[in-house]
């Protein structure tokens, strides 16, 4: 990165390094945390706003009151050494002409240089009454700041409040806060089109930076509110332009895909007949129009690349193996990922059953599949005797060649992100062909994060349930109520039902308290003798857990206690009983997935949700959203507006772009106008004014094909 020359005013790009007061040693501590230059810096802004601004008499300080704002002159002070090595305290007494205070400093003796007798200085802090050595009030540690250097920043205002930064002081950040701010004066780019700028009525980049450290030094209001509740016109102007940048990245890689060529994936009668003859049972009209839409992107010789979302059991990986069949009947070859083994375990059980005597020939490639039988398996693939290939995302890495890859089907789950998407964009080598893509995401996604996640793609939904999906009744009962849980639980077998007990542990742990899969089945097994009772959790080999799950299915097992390993790809019809224990624990749309697991067959289902002593009562309103609805889609909203949306889709696997000023949640109405304003300004090829991005992390960046 390009310097200034030593002297010259800083740049936006300048490492931060070069800022007075910071130097080599802070800058690198900065640089760990991801600020390396004097824009990183500016871009950290303030999570929350202290109203300094009101100027109290120091007569109507109250002790033990909230922290006040005073004003007045130094009276006297001194600096004194305790006997405490390296200890000390400084004191003076502040007086308006109104009363006087006493103000007191632990360990801060460089206070002394300056807070001499005659100085009027501005501080803010809580009044507490003095011992019997100290008598009237006292303030300790007040935030103070001499009115001779001019416009205060820590007192006297609206202050802006920063998470922590190694190596910078809030007071020492502030000042070189409004430094850098000053010194960017009129220097700043202003990258925006104009008409951006009036149709959204947004102001220029520099003041809306001002504002945001400092409310009301660039011509708003000096108030906390309009940051708090996200209406300010300056805080819309950075949201704006940071998911600009974003949406154009996406909108570019878009336009390059679209002119790439794909397989064309025609069916003729033949192959229609033969599509016909994998379904298990009749589509629903959602089904159709999805296929009609794929048809559409298979015959138009451009890479497909769409998004499948839908309700839980709404037909999605039917969806998925029709379009498999159709491109082995074409001569190509399929590739089915999970994020997990255990979920590609799942999908290839189910994919096994679909493509029985169809022609298909399918495989399973795991971490677990060694030896002979890994190298058998990759000389069949590579010589185009394998049709479908479901595994992890390891399947697009090297030794793993298809012989003539034509369609990518990625279970997405939240769990492969944009960029990571990104070389899942594989070409035949052969032809120069890139293969077709279809995203399955388990549950609904909000329209602001499919917007993220997913704003390169084509969305298709599936709002349907398909014929013998019933809803299942769902109840929020404190775990003291586990005895008439299990009950419930022996009458529902009695009548010939099954039930699934879900807890969110393996083992026990000393720090969560929260119930163990294993400890929990050893109870079931006591509260309800004579009934068999299985457990699955991840930490089976998967032999084990097949087993377990193939004695369930078939009715040789009552009940399975398990773990999440069951959220998705377990299809038991006779499961009618579903209890989750610590459903506090659990997210909403996580739950909604479980419940999907009843309710698949004739037998009338009920959910019900356990929660622990510690569940807070925000946590049980929570819990009970799954009680008013069962649409899958109410659910995510809720998750996503609750939860904030790393925590809804899990935040180490989200693949969510990291923002620095844009909230996917409060900001949603931004995002959907910056795609929009992307793609026109691609499509008019002015996107180049938006290079380099000034606002996106390296990690949110939309990594090009």
């Amino acid at each position: 990165m390009a310097t200034a020359p030593p002297g010259s005013p800083l740049a936006p790009t300048d490492p931060v390094g070069r800022v007075r007061g910071i130097g080599p040693a802070r800058a690198r501590e900065l640089e760990g945390a991801g600020v390396v230059t004097v824009l990183d810096l500016l871009l950290h802004l303030p999570f929350r706003y202290e109203d300094r601004s009101r100027v109290l008499p120091i007569r109507d300080l109250v002790p033990e009151g909230p922290p006040r704002t005073f004003r007045g002159s130094v009276l006297s002070s001194r600096l004194l050494r305790t006997r405490r090595p390296g200890f000390t305290i400084l004191e003076a007494i502040l007086d308006d002409g109104t009363g006087s205070v006493r103000l007191v400093f632990f360990n801060q003796p460089y206070l002394a240089r300056w807070m001499t007798e005659g100085t009027v200085l501005y501080a803010w802090g809580s009044a507490s009454l003095g011992s019997r050595f100290r008598r009237g009030l006292v303030v300790e540690n007040p935030q103070v700041e001499p009115e001779s250097e001019g416009d205060p920043l820590s007192v006297g205002r609206v202050v802006p409040i920063y998470r922590r930064l190694p190596g910078l002081t809030p007071r020492f950040r502030r000042r070189v806060v409004a430094e850098l701010l000053d010194g960017l004066r009129g220097r700043l780019p202003e990258r925006l089109p104009s008409e951006l700028v009036s149709r959204h009525r947004l102001p220029p980049l520099h003041e809306s930076l001002a504002e945001a450290h400092f409310p009301g030094s660039a011509g708003g209001p000096a108030e906390p509110e309009p940051w708090e509740r996200r209406t300010s016109p300056h805080l819309s102007r950075l949201v704006f332009e940071e998911f600009l940048e974003f949406q154009a990245g996406l909108a570019r890689r878009r336009r390059r895909w679209d002119a790439e060529t794909a397989p064309v994936l025609a069916a003729d009668e033949a192959i229609r007949a033969r599509l016909r003859s994998v379904l298990p049972f009749p589509l629903t009209g959602a089904q159709k129009r999805v296929i009609r839409e794929i048809r559409d992107d298979f015959r138009s010789g451009h890479p497909m690349r769409r998004l499948l979302q839908g309700d839980v059991g709404s037909g999605k990986t039917i969806v998925a193996v029709l379009s498999a069949v159709l491109a082995a009947a074409r001569g190509y070859q399929t590739a089915l990922m999970a994020p997990t083994e255990i979920l590609a375990e799942q999908h290839a059980s189910t994919v096994f059953r679909l493509l029985e005597g169809t022609g298909v020939t399918p495989a399973l490639l795991t971490g677990r599949v060694r030896g002979r039988p890994r190298k058998a398996l990759l000389e069949a693939l590579s010589a185009g005797e394998i049709d479908l290939l479901v595994g992890t995302h390891a399947l697009l890495s090297d030794p793993v060649a298809f012989h003539r890859l034509g369609l990518v089907v990625i279970d997405e789950q939240h769990r492969f992100g944009v960029a990571q998407r990104t070389t899942l964009s594989a070409r035949d080598p052969r032809s120069a062909e890139r293969a077709h893509l279809l995203v399955m995401s388990a549950t609904p996604i909000p329209r602001s994060l499919a917007l993220a996640l997913y704003g390169d793609l084509d969305v298709s939904t599936l709002d349907e349930r398909p014929p013998g999906r019933h809803p299942v009744p769902t109840r929020v009962l404190p775990d003291r109520e586990r005895p008439e849980v299990f009950r419930e639980i022996a009458a529902e077998v009695a009548t010939g039902g099954q039930a699934y007990v879900v807890v969110p542990l393996v083992e026990e742990s000393d720090r969560i308290d929260a119930r163990a899969v294993e400890k929990h089945a050893d109870e079931v097994r006591r509260a309800l003798p004579g009934l068999s009772i299985g457990v699955v959790h991840g930490r089976l080999s998967a032999e084990e857990r097949e087993r377990a799950m193939a004695a369930f299915a078939s009715g040789e097992l009552d009940v399975l206690a398990a773990t999440t390993v069951i959220e998705v790809g377990v299809d038991v019809p006779n499961a009618s009983y579903l209890a989750v224990e610590n459903a506090e624990r659990f997210g909403l749309a996580q739950l909604h997935q479980l419940r999907g697991r009843v309710g698949r067959g004739a037998r009338p289902s009920r959910c019900v949700l356990l929660y622990g002593p510690a569940a807070t009562a925000e946590a049980r309103e929570r819990l009970e959203v799954l009680v008013r609805t069962q649409d899958g889609f109410v659910v995510a909203e809720e998750d996503l507006s609750r939860r904030g949306p790393g925590d809804a889709l899990g935040t180490r696997q989200s693949g969510l772009p990291l923002f620095r000023v844009g909230d996917l949640v409060r900001d949603r109405e931004w995002m959907a106008r910056a795609k929009a304003a992307a793609a026109a300004l691609v499509a008019s090829g002015r996107a180049d004014v938006l290079d380099p991005p000034l606002f996106l992390r390296p990690s949110a960046v939309p990594a090009p094909d």
